[in-house]
């Protein structure tokens, strides 16, 4: 199996410029178990922090912000260009990352959205199952932190950490060395793709 990979070269010219609030930012839809509730429950304990999501955001889940008189802590983005998303990811102070585990299923799931994430250079904030395949990845590269996708307190509590961190002034870029670089590049899968291709060609010319 060849995986999804990150490309880097996307982010070219796009600087992260601190802002005056800590804005965590979540990009893509929702759907199937992916639920947002959990994460909007800690931001509700934690003050002078803002959710800004790009995107698909449900109904439902505009009620359930509304209900819990979280409107001004909520930002949503309709829709945009892939341009456009790859800016908003890099204008954030941090980066959220949310994967059910539904009934085991979400450990396995390396989305595409993970290795953007990663190429955009902010930390990430993963909800997701903790033995996960995500998680796993997460920590090899020291790209952020994560916790259970339904864990309100353990939610609140490292949005609180990230919000001290960002305050101090220490939430820096993340920044694979070059092996990593090289191990979640979309250019080296391709590179890993065509060798496979060449291999099954050359077997199958030996062959007849």
């Amino acid at each position: 199996m060849i995986g999804n990979g990150a490309d880097f070269d996307d982010f070219e010219g796009l600087d992260y410029q601190p802002s005056d609030r800590f804005l965590i930012t979540h990009t893509g839809s929702f759907f199937g178990r992916r639920d947002p509730r959990p994460f909007l429950s800690a931001i509700a304990e934690i003050d002078d922090v803002t959710a800004r999501f790009v995107g698909d955001f449900r109904s439902v889940d505009r009620d359930w912000v509304a209900e819990h008189g979280l409107e001004d802590r909520i930002e949503l983005v309709p829709y945009s260009s892939h341009r456009r998303s790859l800016e908003l990811q890099r204008d954030s102070e941090a980066l959220l990352l949310l994967i059910p585990d539904a009934e085991g299923r979400g450990r396995h799931i390396l989305s595409a959205k993970l290795f953007e994430y990663l190429a955009a250079g902010r930390p990430i904030l993963a909800a997701v199952p903790e033995d996960g395949a995500a998680a796993r990845l997460i920590r090899e590269l020291g790209a952020g932190v994560v916790v259970a996708p339904d864990d309100v307190e353990a939610l609140a509590r490292v949005l609180g950490e990230l919000r001290d961190r960002w305050r101090s002034g220490g939430l820096d870029d993340i920044r694979p060395d070059a092996a990593q670089r090289r191990m979640i590049s979309r250019r080296s899968r391709a590179e890993e793709l065509h060798r496979l291709l060449e291999s099954i060609a050359s077997r199958s010319a030996a062959a007849t």
